[in-house]
């Protein structure tokens, strides 16, 4: 019984000292919160969790993706990618995979979340997550939530924790997460280096304040939700767009919206790209050295992204390109070719 006792004491001890030897080996990733501090005294947010906040009496939250290239010297761009309605933060990062992205950019991502109102009673969209873009969608509509200001204080939050270039912050999304993205680039375009998003339009129309700034929507020829043309169908089934401006809207309306705003030369875009999977139309000639385009799927729906989102319940979300086209590099192309301080240059 004792040469027992001996061996066990003995087994303890030498798991204990690997234990010791496996957290001496982890030193330089000690927790810090919801996070952990790297070798370079960054402090990593984990991109598995929420921070979350208190904004005007409603709790909103965000993920971020630190690519493990940024560190605490790092001057990296920002990227907030918005999810489109009845999504979620973590669902949009999962089915537009933009962290390989930024894996290989060196950038980092926050993935803000939309307003869910529990037991809401609206006739279409409640109790799923949405944005206030304008005239949709949803909850966020019906409650007035000001979501320009929600994401004002995201990206404040994210500046002011890690290491990113103020002059290289750009918004993406999908659907309702596009329209928002584009009234963020119309009441933020003092924060906003530059748009661009799928299969959305700008449903919001107030530009005071406004200064250009540059926009590229894709926009798959036969959307079955966000039509190309216009949303006569959905302003039969939603009150929020059941008015002329929604029902006159439409991607290549959209551009033109935009070529307006950003004083752009010419009745008719000096970009013209035809191509088999997908062409290329825009302005290139505008204020501050802006742009704007319009990429047309020929044969792309409402998911332009190569991943499918099929549920029964929202058959429009479906198909994804089958890896015709990588979305996220067409995004980066354009979104990296745009700074503040080039914008200021340009003005002056």
């Amino acid at each position: 019984m004792q040469r027992q006792s001996t061996a066990g004491l003995l087994v303890l001890l030498f798991c204990a000292a690997l234990l010791q030897g496996c957290l001496a080996s982890s030193g330089d990733a000690n927790l810090a919160g919801d996070g952990f501090v790297d070798e370079n005294e960054l402090v990593r947010p984990d991109p598995d969790v929420y921070t979350c906040f208190m904004h005007n009496g409603w709790e909103r939250c965000y993920i971020t993706y630190v690519p493990a290239s940024v560190n605490a010297s790092s001057n990296a761009p920002l990227i907030v990618e918005l999810h489109g309605w009845a999504a979620s933060a973590f669902e949009t990062r999962n089915h537009t995979e933009i962290t390989t992205l930024a894996d290989e950019v060196g950038a980092i991502v926050v993935h803000a979340e939309g307003i869910l109102v529990d037991n809401s009673t609206i006739n279409m969209g409640g109790n799923e997550e949405s944005w206030n873009a304008g005239y949709c969608c949803a909850d966020a509509v019906e409650f007035e939530i000001d979501d320009v200001d929600y994401l004002r204080e995201v990206i404040a939050q994210t500046v002011e924790a890690l290491p990113v270039d103020e002059d290289r912050i750009y918004l993406t999304g999908w659907s309702n997460g596009c329209m928002m993205a584009q009234r963020m680039a119309l009441q933020a375009s003092d924060l906003i280096a530059a748009v661009a998003c799928t299969s959305g339009y700008l449903s919001f129309h107030d530009a005071e304040g406004y200064s250009p700034v540059p926009v590229m929507e894709l926009h798959g020829f036969i959307d079955e939700n966000q039509l190309y043309t216009n949303t006569v169908n959905w302003g039969l089934v939603d009150e929020n767009r059941r008015n002329l401006e929604s029902m006159q809207t439409g991607a290549v309306e959209n551009m033109y919206d935009w070529a307006a705003y950003n004083g752009c030369e010419g009745a008719l875009p000096d970009r013209n790209e035809p191509g088999a999977i997908y062409s290329i139309q825009g302005f290139t000639n505008c204020e501050d050295g802006t742009e704007v385009a319009l990429i047309t799927v020929h044969a792309g729906g409402h998911n332009l992204y190569i991943n499918d989102v099929c549920t029964p319940d929202f058959v429009w979300n479906c198909f994804g390109n089958q890896g015709l086209y990588d979305t996220n590099q067409l995004e980066w192309d354009f979104l990296s070719r745009f700074s503040l301080a080039d914008r200021g240059e340009a003005a002056a």
